[in-house]
């Protein structure tokens, strides 16, 4: 028998009870801010962020594997600071790409791999723990700089096959930071996915504009309105989670189509794609769109091993449904079914100009047990391990992402542009978009000295 409407929209905690993946977080008493345009627009408040917030977080930097071997380097920034990551002896380490001599940005590369690093205006050079090692006319010194001088450094740590980092020594441990969402992320086992897109892009808007979008399925049915084919953003089936720390998730009930997807009695091509794939035939679920989520994750389990697949570390609801993980401030992990695939969605803040931000695009892949090749869907290409993925860098407008990407992005200068005007008082949320709230609270919490210490 078909499901009757009301019997689809359940949320993902009603549909999976007991299961710890799917567990309803307590909902906490938000502090409810005004959301108005300065935030979006002052170089006051951006830089109380950066002051209060940005040096306090743990921020993700880059792949693990790209710092698998001593040596092997990689350079990021994070608003005006430009910042080292090198594989040592013990471990990764993290050092503000500077040089302590007279300040000049030490490596110019992306990443690569050294036994040191040398800074081209006066040839200091330093080793893999940040020491120097080699200065010219030592003896021109007061004291030998080799005798005391070392690169600045930060923590970092390996996690979840990212590395992570912090600014401020006195800030919380990562354990600590992530909290619930350790467990959660672990519950993937993400440490062995491969990085096969690379994007970073310059947008004229905040950084908030951007993470704002991330934080709610409100805007599904207009925006992506392609999306109802295959998830149900029906308001009473999206489970919005709020954790401590400011980390949120979002969970949309997958292989799916919503009950706003017309006509109901049809399959989209979406959904035959995924039965044919599991050998399912598709007829059967025509009119009966709530029967196939279980009927999937069933095949799943028993056909995995002959696909040559593991599963037993996932849940059901991880086999089909679509978890998006928001890591406090800026961060959003959308993880497709099965883990197959992540998309790393982030805002970083402009050096200079609050109505501007730098958005990192990843897509993270998981290579199949024992083979060195993936078909990759979306893109309709062959990946292999050892191919070196390119690093596109442009700014909005020169080049597209992919489609769904872009739609988020197109929208946000228009959004931003009514952050200037004088017609905007203040965000008027409904309760879907509770997340956006409890982003900006703790915000606030950072600027007030909350959080972060």
């Amino acid at each position: 028998m078909s499901l009757t409407m009301e019997e689809r929209n359940i949320t993902p905690s009603e549909a999976y009870p007991g299961d710890k993946t799917t567990t309803k977080a307590a909902e906490p008493e938000l502090l409810k801010v005004e959301i108005t345009g300065d935030r979006y627009t002052s170089k006051e408040f951006k830089d109380q962020e950066w002051t209060h917030m940005w040096r306090r977080v743990w921020m993700i930097a880059g792949m693990a594997d790209d710092c698998a071997e001593p040596g092997d380097f990689f350079t990021c920034d994070l608003g005006h600071e430009p910042l080292l990551f090198v594989r040592g002896k013990d471990g990764v380490n993290g050092f503000y790409n500077i040089c302590q001599h007279r300040g000049a940005k030490l490596v110019l590369q992306e990443k690569g791999m050294m036994d040191s690093f040398s800074c081209i205006y006066h040839g200091w050079k330093y080793g893999l723990e940040g020491e120097l090692i080699e200065a010219q006319d030592r003896d021109d010194f007061e004291r030998d700089p080799c005798e005391h001088v070392r690169l600045a450094d930060f923590r970092t740590e390996i996690f979840a096959g990212f590395v992570w980092y912090c600014l401020d020594d006195d800030a919380p441990g990562l354990d600590e930071f992530l909290g619930d969402m350790k467990e959660q992320l672990e519950s993937w086992q993400l440490n062995d996915g491969f990085r096969v897109e690379h994007f970073t892009v310059e947008l004229p808007c905040n950084w908030k504009v951007v993470i704002d979008n991330f934080q709610e399925g409100y805007h599904i049915r207009t925006l992506h309105p392609q999306l109802m084919e295959t998830v149900n953003e029906n308001k009473e089936s999206v489970q919005y989670d709020l954790y401590d720390g400011g980390h949120s998730r979002m969970i949309l009930l997958g292989c799916d189509p919503s009950p706003n997807f017309k006509p109901q009695n049809t399959l989209p091509d979406s959904i035959t794609h995924m039965l044919t794939k599991w050998d399912i035939d598709p007829e059967q679920y025509k009119d009966k769109h709530g029967e196939i989520r279980p009927a999937l994750q069933q095949t799943k389990r028993d056909k995995s091993a002959e696909r040559g697949k593991d599963f037993s570390h996932l849940s059901d609801a991880q086999l089909t449904d679509n978890f998006l993980y928001d890591l406090f401030p800026s961060c959003a992990l959308s993880v497709y079914p099965e883990g197959e695939y992540v998309w790393l969605l982030r805002s970083r803040p402009h050096p200079d100009d609050p109505e501007k931000c730098i958005f990192d695009y990843w897509t993270i892949a998981k290579f199949p047990e024992g083979e060195d090749t993936l078909y990759w869907e979306h893109m309709d290409m062959t990946l292999t391990r050892d191919a070196e993925i390119e690093h596109k860098q442009f700014k909005w407008g020169e080049e597209p992402i992919s489609f769904g990407i872009d739609q988020d992005v197109d929208i946000a200068p228009i959004v931003q542009q009514g952050m200037r005007s004088h017609g905007f008082k203040k965000a008027i949320l409904c309760n879907q978009e509770r997340r956006v709230q409890f982003l900006h609270d703790n915000i606030d919490r950072y600027i007030k000295g909350d959080l972060g210490r």
